[in-house]
């Protein structure tokens, strides 16, 4: 074994595919359940510490499990990777690798060679001597829950407070004297502390955060709702945050806000836009009436049932005030598809555009309420 070297890791896709699983899939660098099954069981490839009866000291599993999820943890050590099975000598990690027997089969032969150690616990010791060992994490789902294994640790010899004690404390000590169980009790303490550390700009990672660190990174940058949104969502939103910023309170900015948020595409009417109509406009009785005179003042138009209640609707309010530029003000139009407003209509949010429709009744026929009733004699003949 290297000195040098505290702990193994296992938390890579090349890694897990030495792996025997049942009712397990990889995704990316973890694994994940597979779409059925209420027992999943996984049994890694052999851990070589390259140091023959070498103690295996204790183990950090980095996993999610929903509530109704039990994990058993066990493990066999052993200085060969051959073991006996069937009065016959088999080398384990090629066993496990067979995909052409049952899997269950190869589960069931296997069953007396793993030592119990835990259950539900992420942490905790090993006890076992062994040049390789391969640990076995099985999985009873109660209720279908989120199941989630990133990685798993195995800690060293040498990762022990009492390691940077003087020799003679550990010549008189001994491996399990009263000072080295005392100083273990600190060595999780310490040595997670050391890990969070060590790993804190991985955390800092929207890409790769999960849970409330996710909603918390969330918060930095003012994301609305955190508490509501999905993490998957919320990754995206966070990826958008650097472009939105750049263009906020611009109406391209906006136009994409709302059409992320209600999946509705606005039409947003602007005073310069009409100014022309307003002022000089042969209708511009009428362009006034609709947009005023007030250079700061913008119109949202928004197809009808784009909230569902009221509360959502007064909910889009405060988050727009939030978003427009600062001595601006803004007024949100509901229109709905067969309103005409003073005969003129705009482009992308009503159905047409002016004029009249001929109607046809007769028995078993209703005039639909996007027929115009009227006209001049000529369009009535």
């Amino acid at each position: 074994m290297n000195s040098s070297r505290v702990y193994i890791t296992l938390n890579r896709a090349s890694e897990w595919q030495r792996c025997l699983l049942q009712g397990l899939q990889i995704s990316e660098n973890r694994i994940v359940p597979s779409p059925d099954g209420s027992v999943c069981t996984m049994i890694t490839g052999s851990v070589d510490s390259a140091e023959h009866n070498f103690c295996w000291r204790s183990l950090l599993i980095d996993a999610t499990l929903g509530e109704n999820i039990v994990m058993q943890v066990s493990a066999y050590a052993s200085d060969t990777t051959t073991v006996r099975l069937d009065d016959r000598a088999v080398e384990l990690d090629s066993y496990l690798a067979d995909n052409s027997a049952d899997v269950q089969e190869r589960l069931d032969k296997l069953e007396d060679l793993f030592v119990p150690l835990y259950n539900n616990c992420f942490d905790g010791p090993v006890g076992l001597k062994g040049r390789y060992i391969w640990l076995r994490l099985r999985f009873i789902i109660l209720q279908r829950r989120e199941l989630c294994v990133n990685k798993i640790k195995l800690l060293l010899k040498g990762e022990q407070m009492i390691d940077y004690l003087p020799s003679v404390y550990r010549e008189e000590d001994g491996e399990n004297g009263f000072l080295s169980r005392f100083l273990s009790i600190f060595d999780s303490i310490f040595f997670d502390m050391d890990d969070k550390i060590g790993r804190s700009a991985e955390m800092l990672d929207y890409r790769t955060a999960r849970g409330e660190i996710l909603r918390y990174l969330s918060e930095w940058l003012c994301i609305e709702d955190v508490a509501y949104i999905s993490e998957e969502r919320l990754r995206e939103r966070i990826k958008r945050t650097v472009e939105e910023y750049r263009s906020i309170g611009v109406k391209r900015s906006l136009i994409g806000w709302i059409e992320n948020e209600y999946g509705v595409t606005p039409n947003i009417i602007e005073y310069f836009s009409v100014k022309k109509m307003v002022n000089n406009g042969k209708d511009k009785e009428v362009y006034h009436r609709l947009f005023g005179d007030n250079p700061y003042k913008f119109f949202v138009l928004l197809p009808e049932k784009t909230f569902t209640d009221i509360h959502e609707a007064n909910l889009f309010m405060e988050k727009l005030k939030r978003r427009i530029p600062a001595y601006t003000e803004f007024e949100v139009v509901m229109v709905r598809n067969n309103t005409i407003l003073d005969k003129y209509t705009f482009l992308g949010v009503n159905s047409m555009l002016s004029g009249y429709s001929y109607a046809h009744t007769d028995v078993g026929t209703r005039i639909s309420n996007e027929i115009i009733l009227g006209g001049s004699n000529d369009e009535q003949q």
